[in-house]
């Protein structure tokens, strides 16, 4: 594939399979039509079904893994079942259909769809979920799981399908969300119930606070400040209800005296829905320790935080925000409010890198040893030939990538940012060492250079000056 789609959005990346210190492009491939697509690793028969006639769209995620691959059709009753007799025909251990009120927009493509199809490639599933050697994705619901089955899911209302007509074929799973198969009082909003547990004891937490804040979309999901709407506490069954919710994306937070605060961050919850979790809080633990640099001398002012918390299951525990602390005069640090169980740490200040981002700590857990090494910088600056700055070119913005010479590896620094209206861009924190610079234009021809590559030394204290120049 020689031309890459169009650019999506930009998220942060910090240690999924690299250590990632800056903004880095997050490509979501999509395509509009039917043109017919090629098998990616799918379970057999999932091809036919991506490639019906009645398909108007598709699209593949997630960022940095790809793999999850989502298709839309438009179409009547009769296309349908046309639709529904080939996803029947997947050899699968579990099939999936999801019948929902309509009508439904896609959320990337922004397309009306009457239904759509989802088929996760399992090697993709299992690179980011079941490495062993990483928990990156632990605050996932996919994490540690089997590969979902292939999905197709339906929405019934509108001029499209005409679900009382559909014969459904014998051995899927089928999962009703409309509101008529709802258990809620059509006229009393949605409803939460949540059953909340001790996690090292199975005891049910009675007086367990939950506050419900509604997310305000902006762009691909990335919310707004939430906004409180109700909260609720649990009984002595530690049981929760809360009743007559508006529509609308959530932020769920759970909490209670001696615990650690547990978020689930978007819930969604349609009208006269009934969401019902099992929660489990685990008891709050403190971690502490010492940040030092490579001659063992205590930094003061090193800013700390754990990533990839888990509790003491093993599965990720997100908490209400990003908790992180400053070293004192001793180097020495606390880190308060953790779930009992493990935790990965990062540690940031200027003129160092840190490369430890992969150990995995106990939680409870003191005198920590935490320790920085110098770091450099590369300056990077982009002209033409005539030695112009330049941060678009050909109409489209202009990205800078850094990786080390002998290419990426777990473990080793890599960075990619879009350059600035001066055509310049500074990674900072950069680990010492030998690193290939590439710079192209957003979105690009994978086939043509539009820079040549070049090779920089970093070395510890004064930044690496680069001068990329497009032909």
């Amino acid at each position: 594939m020689s031309n890459v789609p169009r650019f999506t959005f930009t998220l942060v990346i910090t240690g999924l399979v690299l250590l990632v210190s800056l903004p880095a492009p997050a490509l979501i491939m999509t395509g509009s039509g039917n043109q017919p697509v090629r098998d990616a690793g799918w379970p057999e028969g999932a091809l036919a079904v991506a490639n019906l006639e009645s398909r108007i769209g598709w699209w593949e995620g997630p960022p940095f893994g790809g793999g999850d691959w989502h298709f839309l059709y438009r179409g009547d009753t009769s296309a349908f079942q046309e639709a529904l007799a080939a996803f029947a025909a997947i050899r699968a251990p579990a099939l999936e259909l999801v019948v929902h009120d309509g009508p439904h927009e896609d959320g990337v493509l922004k397309k009306p769809a009457d239904w759509t199809f989802n088929v996760w490639v399992p090697a993709n599933w299992h690179r980011l979920f079941n490495n062993p050697r990483s928990v990156d994705a632990a605050d996932q619901p996919q994490f540690r799981r089997p590969v979902d089955p292939p999905r197709l899911e339906v929405y019934v209302g509108g001029e499209g399908v005409d679900w009382a007509k559909v014969k459904v074929p014998a051995g899927l799973n089928v999962r009703d969300e409309r509101t008529a198969a709802s258990a809620v009082s059509p006229d009393g909003g949605a409803v939460l119930r949540a059953d909340i547990y001790d996690m090292a004891t199975g005891k049910p937490v009675a007086g367990a606070r939950v506050v419900v804040a509604v997310i305000y979309d902006t762009m691909y999901g990335r919310p707004a400040v939430p906004e409180k709407v109700t909260e609720a506490t649990s009984d002595a069954t530690g049981r929760v209800e809360i009743t007559r919710l508006p529509a609308g994306n959530y932020r769920l937070t759970f909490g209670a005296d001696g615990y650690a605060a547990r978020m689930f961050r978007r819930e969604r919850l349609g009208e006269r829905a009934c969401k019902q979790l099992t929660v489990e809080l685990a008891r709050a633990a403190v971690l502490d320790g010492r940040v030092t640099d490579t001659e063992g001398r205590p930094l003061k002012d090193v800013r700390v935080a754990p990533v990839n918390i888990l509790a003491l299951n093993g599965l990720g525990y997100k908490g209400p925000d990003e908790p992180g602390v400053t070293t004192d005069a001793d180097g020495r640090f606390a880190l308060t409010g953790l779930p009992t169980g493990y935790v990965q740490l990062r540690a940031a200040a200027d003129g160092y890198h840190f490369s430890d981002l992969f150990t995995i700590h106990d939680v409870p857990g003191t005198e920590v040893q935490v320790r920085l090494g110098r770091a450099g910088a590369i300056r990077i600056s982009v002209t033409d030939k005539e030695g112009r700055a330049l941060s678009r070119y050909e109409g489209n913005e202009i990205l800078v990538e850094v990786e080390p010479k002998g290419g990426s590896k777990i473990g080793l620094w890599s960075g990619s940012a879009k350059v600035k209206g001066d055509g310049t861009f500074e990674f900072n924190h950069v680990p010492p060492g030998e690193y290939r610079i590439r710079s192209h234009p957003n979105p690009y021809n994978s086939d043509r250079q539009y820079a040549p590559e070049q090779i920089v030394t970093v070395a510890p204290g004064a930044p690496a000056e680069v001068k990329v120049i497009y032909e």
